[in-house]
């Protein structure tokens, strides 16, 4: 079962095809996310918009072609200054990193979840 697209934007990216949005999550006192999924959901990734971050969560099975640990892990984005607005560009950016990125130019860092 793919993911829901109703409401949301579809972006292609090497044959793939990846569903972006934002909104609020009420998970986060409805802080605003970026929030991308790959149609398999492989690739799921969270970004907190317009907060200053430099981290990206990616949530899914896969990023950067690595097996993950199923867990939510953080990443420094691959952008020199936080993201404030998004366009599809910076998705598109995003995207081709999370999918072709080097691991070695990333800083992971544990997140503590109770």
């Amino acid at each position: 079962m793919g993911v829901s697209a109703k409401g949301r934007r579809k972006i292609q990216y090497r044959d793939r095809t990846f569903v972006w949005w934002v909104a609020p999550d009420s998970d986060d006192c409805d802080r605003i996310y970026l929030n991308i999924v790959s149609e398999d959901k492989s690739i799921v990734l969270a970004y907190r918009v317009g907060d200053g971050s430099f981290y990206a969560m990616s949530k899914g099975r896969y990023f950067q072609g690595r097996k993950t640990s199923g867990r939510c892990e953080r990443y420094r984005i691959p952008f020199e200054s936080p993201l404030i607005f998004v366009t599809p560009r910076d998705v598109a950016h995003m995207i081709a990193w999370a999918v072709d990125g080097e691991a070695e130019n990333l800083a992971r860092i544990a997140v503590n979840k109770p």
